[in-house]
């Protein structure tokens, strides 16, 4: 079984593959040098509690292609926290973006199912509170 395969049967809902761009639109508006395009989400892989996106940006003048690293710091968030910016040369194939999504899970002890960050209890913000008019 493909690990692909493996990681959509153990998590059900939870795994989800989308591609929003074809390799040859992307290769359309790299020809073309869009002058003013925002980052675009060409395809994305959700595993858990972890997600990549292949996104287009602009860099140097040029359209690239690279990847964003996002995780979530509960399994039931809806938030997602970016992790990482990883170098590697981006695909639009599920595969190719979960051999680096497992790299990355490896490599930094993470986990598609559970949360490996330590909460931080943080100080508690008060709401805003008007000056009084003596200026104190």
């Amino acid at each position: 079984m493909s690990r692909a395969k493996e990681l959509r049967h153990a998590l059900g809902d939870s795994y989800s593959f989308q591609k929003f761009m074809s390799d040859r639109e992307i290769s359309r508006l790299r020809r073309q040098g869009p002058q003013h395009l925002e980052d675009t989400i060409a395809a994305s892989l959700t595993v858990g509690c972890m997600k990549i996106n292949a996104v287009l940006f602009q860099s140097d003048g040029s359209l690239r292609l690279g990847y964003d690293v996002y995780v979530k710091d509960s399994p039931g968030s809806s938030e997602w926290i970016c992790f990482d910016c990883p170098s590697d040369r981006a695909s639009l194939k599920e595969q190719d973006m979960l051999a680096v999504l497992d790299r990355i899970v490896s490599e930094n002890g993470l986990s598609y199912t559970e949360c490996c960050f330590e909460k931080l209890e943080g100080r508690q913000l008060k709401p805003y509170e008007k000056l009084q008019e003596d200026g104190k």
